[in-house]
This record gives structure tokens, C-alpha cells and sequence, in this order.
């Protein structure tokens, strides 16, 4: 369905090392640990003063050209110099290879509301990091924080009153104040990591998402996987779909571009959506340029047309479910490492009494459009089951499980309880190891959160500066 509407309204910096010395005295200290802690011998020491005379540019070049993950961080542990070039240039290092599995140490945290309903004006979004990310120091100083802590100055108050309502591929999305700036919704897209943040111009008036709207971020990866180094690590573009103002409330969809800086315009969707299903919605998975949110009967699949520099041109269909899933807080879609859509939901296994992840392949072609435009597609019975032993429970506390997120490259679902089962707190369940982290002891009575993972340059980029890997 094509459909418009009424239109709505830096490079990284290179080090510079001195010139490489012949000379067997120790060089200057480096505030960058040297990646072997024992002693190195003559020979080792004139390696790493001297190392190779070609330039750092060229280094990355080659780095670049490796075949695996691997072999870059293997690089970076070869000395100081290469480790630097890694750190700085990890940027063109990516777009990440096929991993052909989860990386669960992508995800380093949760950024939360501290409560659920209206927060003061001065109450910012705050972090918790997970076990792995707080032992490593990645992110500074343990224990949580606000939000405001990653950015510089006066940017930092610019969060008060925000919430999280998004994130993917190493960017946060949040909703800026409403009660600010009345009648309007201004969001920015972040990146806490590197301190980046845009400010998105406000939608205002009848361009106003009436009330509730789900997001999708999408990024040059997505919809041009051949082409998207030539737009740059910074360009994205941002996908909603929400209940219009304009004629008798239809379902509505807009996007951002980064590289335009403004919003196209609106369209409405062949797919109805209810303001049921949108309470719920969250983020969406993202698959060969199509964003995919679950609804109550099926998941609803939106592209956009990658060429049309208006971005009013949207496709949008229903992938029905195969079976009935009447609760849309205990269930999310995700991407599986080899590329399917796919359905994750938790509840008890009958007998143990465990609690157990199930995940529900869609069945999807692979034509140029991803099988996009080939009819209702029913999800394949192929079911994967995820036990998890260490949480025995009983069903009554499936009434208060609210599954809030899950990265679709670290394979991990962040949940909530509540009740007394013993189990209420923030969990996160690792899709590929099994396994559930307790991260804090509340979390049911959370407002908004999500999930945050890092990008494949700030993962390469921590690998470099970390000695022990």
C-alpha cells in the first residue's frame, strides 16, 4: 500500500604518535596500559617502540579487510599503536560480520524510569548496567546514574523530564518533557556511549501522535547493507506509527531522516492498529529494512521506500500468528542471528514449574523483498524452547511478567516482575546461553525502559582499549 499525505512541518579525531625510534629507551608513559603485564624483552620492546612505518590510515585499511571480528581485536592486543589505530577507527571498521549467534556482551544496561506515571520536572531517565558491563569499568563509575551523566553541560538538563521509549544499534530514543512543551512531541535520538545526541524538530498541532505511538529506528545498514558506509555511521531514520488527529483518528505512520533533518509525511497505514495494542507496542524488530511490531493478531510489518527522498511512501501488512497470543505484555519480537523474524514469549513449564522462553519462527522468503509483498504469511511451526532451571514459579506469577525489550544482537529479553513469587525485580534472559540476571530487586513498579547495546564501533573500539582481551 503506497500512501502520502499533507507534509508536516563530524569526523572522529586522529591522534597524532611520534615518530617511530630506533632507540632501545623506554618511551614516554602512555595513559593506554601496554597489553602484556609481564616484561618484555629487547626484542619485544624495540617491536612495539618501532612497529611498521605504515601510517595509521593504512593500518586501518587492512584491518578493515580482515575476515573476522576476531582477528581485529587479536590486532589491537599486538601493541599499543594498533590497538589505538582499532579504538579510533572503529567506525570504518564496521558494519559488524555475520556473527552466526548472540553476543550477549553487547548489552550493557537498562535505561529505566524510576516509577510508573507522571515524573517531576527535574527526574531524568536512569542506567543500571548489567554484571559484565559494571566489572569492566566500560561505562565509568559503577552503580546507576541519570542519563543526563553521559552528555557534556548544558546538554545534560535537557533530559529532565524525558523517558526512554526506544533503542537499537547502539542509540537511545527518548521523549523530551510533553507537559513543556503542551501539545507537542519532541524526541532525540542518542548516543550515550560517545556523548552524540539529535534533537528532532517537534511534532506539533494535528501532526501530534494523539496519545500512545511506537518507534522504530532504523539505520544505513538496514536499508542499503550495500551502500550504507557511503551514508555514514551517523545517518538513521526514525519510524512511527500512531493513531492521527486528522480524519476520525485513522492509524498513521511518519519517519525521520537524519540526512534531511526533517519528518516526511503522514500516511495511513492499510493496517489498522488498536489504542490497546499501541499502549503496548514498544520498539520494533528490524529485518532486511522492514520494521516489525507485534499486535494482538499478527505482526505488523511497515517498509519504507529507501529511494523516495519525501519519505512518504510506506508499505504496510499483517504476518498473522498461527495460534492465539492474547497478551501483548508477555511477548516480543526479535531477529535470530542467521536473519528470521521471530516470536519470543515466557511462560511455565508444566510439571517443574520453570519458567521457559519459547521462540516461534515466521516463514518469510527470501526474495528481493524479503518476502514482503507475497501475502499473508503464517509463522512456521518450527518452536524453539528456552528452559531456565534457576526460576522455579508458580503461574499466579505470570500475572505480573511484563516483557519490556529485547536486543537483537545480544539475544537478551528484559522482563519485570511483581508479586511476592520471589522473583519480582528486573530480570534479564540470555536466548543464547539460558541463563537469567537479576538486575535489581525492583522493577515492576518501573515506568518506561529498555535495553541498551553497544554498536559494533564502540564494541571493537572496548575490546581495543581493554589489555585483557
Amino acid at each position: 500500500m503506497a500512501a502520502t499525505a499533507t507534509a508536516s512541518t563530524h569526523s572522529p579525531a586522529v591522534l597524532t604518535m611520534p615518530r617511530p625510534q630506533r632507540s632501545r629507551r623506554q618511551p614516554p608513559r602512555s595513559s593506554m596500559a601496554l597489553p602484556y603485564a609481564r616484561a618484555a624483552s629487547p626484542a619485544r620492546r624495540r617491536d612495539n617502540s618501532s612497529g611498521t612505518s605504515l601510517p595509521d590510515d593504512a593500518l586501518a585499511g587492512i584491518f578493515a579487510r580482515l575476515p573476522h571480528a576476531a582477528d581485529v581485536v587479536r590486532c589491537a592486543a599486538t601493541c599499543a599503536r594498533w590497538r589505538r589505530v582499532v579504538a579510533t577507527s572503529a567506525a570504518p571498521l564496521s558494519p559488524p560480520p555475520p556473527f552466526g549467534r548472540f553476543l550477549p556482551h553487547l548489552a550493557v544496561g537498562v535505561f529505566h524510569l524510576p516509577k510508573a506515571g507522571p515524573t517531576t520536572t527535574r527526574t531524568q531517565p536512569r542506567f543500571l548496567a548489567t554484571a559484565t558491563a559494571a566489572s569492566s569499568g566500560l561505562l565509568g563509575r559503577r552503580g546507576r546514574r541519570s542519563i543526563g551523566s553521559f552528555f557534556d553541560g548544558a546538554a545534560a538538563a535537557a533530559f529532565d523530564g524525558s523517558r526512554p521509549v526506544s533503542s537499537r544499534g547502539g542509540r537511545l530514543v527518548l521523549e523530551l518533557r510533553r507537559e513543556i512543551r503542551a501539545g507537542s512531541v519532541t524526541l532525540c535520538v542518542c548516543n550515550p556511549m560517545t556523548g552524540d545526541a539529535a534533537m528532532l524538530p517537534p511534532l506539533s498541532g494535528d501532526d501530534t501522535p494523539a496519545d500512545y505511538y511506537g518507534c522504530a529506528l532504523l539505520t544505513g545498514d538496514d536499508l542499503h547493507p550495500t551502500t550504507s558506509r557511503r551514508r555514514g555511521a551517523e545517518f538513521f531514520r526514525l519510524l512511527l506509527v500512531y493513531t492521527s488527529r486528522r480524519g476520525g483518528g485513522f492509524t498513521a505512520l511518519r519517519c525521520y531522516s537524519s540526512d534531511t533533518g526533517r519528518w516526511g509525511p503522514e500516511a495511513r497505514s492499510a493496517v489498522s492498529v488498536t489504542t490497546k495494542e499501541l499502549r503496548d507496542i514498544g520498539g520494533a524488530a528490524v529485518r532486511r529494512g522492514v520494521a516489525f511490531w507485534p499486535l494482538d493478531n499478527g505482526a505488523l510489518g511497515v517498509r519504507l521506500d529507501g529511494d523516495d527522498p519525501d519519505l512518504g511512501i510506506m508499505d504496510a501488512h499483517l504476518l498473522p500468528y498461527d495460534c492465539s497470543h492474547e497478551w501483548l505484555k508477555t511477548r516480543l519480537l526479535g531477529v535470530s542471528p542467521d536473519g528470521r523474524l521471530f516470536l519470543v514469549y515466557l511462560g511455565i513449564r508444566g510439571g517443574i514449574h520453570t519458567l521457559m522462553a519459547k521462540m516461534s519462527y515466521f516463514d518469510i522468503p527470501d526474495d528481493e523483498d524479503g518476502g514482503f509483498h507475497n501475502g499473508r504469511k503464517e509463522s512456521s511451526s518450527d518452536e524453539e524452547a528456552i528452559p531456565t532451571h534457576q526460576m522455579k514459579m508458580d503461574y499466579r506469577d505470570l500475572a505480573t511478567l511484563k516483557l519490556r525489550w529485547i536486543g537483537d544482537k545480544s539475544g537478551l529479553v528484559l522482563f519485570t516482575m511483581g508479586g511476592r513469587g520471589g522473583h519480582d525485580g528486573a530480570h534479564v534472559l540470555s536466548l543464547q546461553e539460558g541463563t537469567v540476571e537479576k538486575l535489581a530487586d525492583e522493577g515492576h513498579s518501573w515506568g518506561s525502559a529498555v535495553g541498551f547495546e553497544m554498536d559494533w564501533a564502540a564494541y571493537l573500539s572496548s575490546m581495543a582499549h581493554d589489555p585483557r582481551n
